[in-house]
């Protein structure tokens, strides 16, 4: 009984070891624009008591990247951050852990991608909800641009505005009915 415990105990250990050290960024997130978009999207998801993945989130972006909110977000304000920046924005504004913790979800539905040489240009539908919920809390449009450096897919700018700011989104953004 004493060796079986020792060895549930070492697996897990193990398992929780290997885990914990995972290397960002994944090869399967950076090997194609769509791979990067769709990374970026899990990198912002999270279930209620857990934590965004912002070691993946910084591992999509080059150098001083930069990203554009929607002027309903900043107030009226132009603002333009880098990656670390919407990080602290997104961490103050969340309540992670407690009886309000909802999660966030959000995903693509859509996307127009147009690739030339080294770079790339994703124009990608997206919503919003809390974790396992059914109602869209918003829909947006993030524009991401990309370029190809050194075997992998970097993100260089993201933009993005909402449905509550410009409008109802044009039916050519949105996914393609059956």
């Amino acid at each position: 009984m004493k060796k079986t415990l020792s060895f549930l105990f070492l697996i897990v250990f193990v398992s929780q070891s290997s885990i914990s050290q995972t290397t960002y960024p994944l090869a399967s997130d950076i090997n194609s624009p769509e791979a990067i978009v769709k990374a970026a999207y899990e990198a912002i998801k999270r279930a209620p008591g857990e934590k965004y993945n912002w070691e993946r989130f910084n591992s999509l972006f080059i150098d001083k990247a930069i990203l554009t909110p929607n002027s309903e977000q900043t107030g009226g304000q132009f603002r333009v951050i880098s990656p670390k920046e919407f990080i602290q924005w997104i961490d103050q504004a969340s309540t992670i852990g407690g009886s309000n913790d909802k999660g966030f979800s959000e995903e693509e539905i859509s996307s127009k991608i147009e690739i030339y040489g080294d770079i790339a240009h994703v124009f990608s539908t997206y919503q919003k909800r809390f974790w396992n919920e059914s109602q869209i809390l918003g829909r947006g449009i993030n524009t991401f641009q990309l370029i190809y450096r050194n075997n992998r897919w970097w993100i260089t700018s993201i933009a993005w505005d909402e449905e509550t700011g410009a409008g109802p989104i044009p039916g050519r953004y949105l996914p393609k009915s059956n």
